[in-house]
């Protein structure tokens, strides 16, 4: 069971109640947002609701608080668990208005370069982050089944487009580059297109030119920025972690930083 805010009041709900894609997920159709916190301060919290807003604009959701108030609920959660950097969701769904946290669990070997393999499917709505998120789960499932950290979403092409629960961002030449559309608008994403001091441009890769690229990584907002060091048990680069990913991820360590301190929420 978790603790959860809900409505305006807090319940116990079953887990499988707040497993976003899951076959029990309670609320039907709605967005929702995860993001982490450092030392009790949520990170990157007005992107996360701006992205919420927008979200629910699109799909004509209401939401019955104002953004005062999600702050200030959210940081009253955020402030009373016990470990200082958190997961935490709000999700908004018809007539639902949720807000849970837990402890943020990182296995810090990822840093050093993780597995992931490649699927066949695709978000059904990648512009937005909603509970529709059935073919990610079984996507993620897949990959957690290999023993793999990850899967990348690709279409019938071998294209790349995403992550089930992630960016995807490869590096040429010290250029990095990512896909421009049909991928999650990902507020980790944004903000390294944003501060990056390498060139930078929108491009597509395929699966078939994997062995062309010099580094690969993957980013969302509870592990950051993750290394790549093989998919589909082929080799990235050389397998280790590479200076542009190794320098991005100092980079990013100190934006999160950064951001808490000069948060004016």
């Amino acid at each position: 069971m978790i603790k959860a805010f809900i409505n305006g009041q807090f319940e116990y709900i079953k887990n499988d109640n707040l497993l976003i894609g899951g076959s029990e997920f309670a609320y039907g159709r709605g967005v929702y947002e995860t993001l982490r916190t450092l030392n009790h301060k949520p990170v990157f919290l007005k992107e996360h609701l701006d992205r919420l807003l927008r979200s629910t604009k699109i799909m004509g959701i209401n939401i019955p608080y104002s953004i005062n108030e999600i702050i200030s609920r959210l940081n009253s959660i955020i402030s009373d668990f016990p470990n200082p950097n958190q997961r935490t969701r709000i999700i908004v769904a018809k007539n639902h208005f949720i807000i849970y946290t837990s402890k943020l669990i990182i296995d810090s070997t990822i840093f050093n370069g993780v597995h992931v393999l490649t699927t066949l499917t695709k978000r059904n709505t990648p512009e937005l982050k909603t509970t529709d998120y059935c073919n990610c789960l079984k996507a993620w499932n897949e990959a957690q089944k290999s023993n793999c950290f990850e899967a990348i979403l690709v279409d019938e092409n071998s294209d790349v487009f995403e992550g089930s629960r992630s960016n995807v961002f490869w590096i040429k030449n010290e250029k990095l580059i990512t896909r421009k559309d049909n991928v999650l608008p990902g507020v980790t994403r944004q903000k390294i297109i944003s501060n990056t001091t390498y060139p930078f441009e929108f491009g597509n890769l395929n699966v078939n030119d994997f062995n062309l690229i010099d580094e690969l990584f993957i980013t969302n907002s509870g592990s950051g920025i993750v290394p790549v060091s093989h998919i589909n048990g082929a080799i990235i680069g050389n397998g280790a972690i590479g200076e542009v990913t190794r320098n991005l991820l100092n980079d990013y360590t100190k934006l999160i930083k950064n951001d808490i301190k000069s948060a004016c929420f």
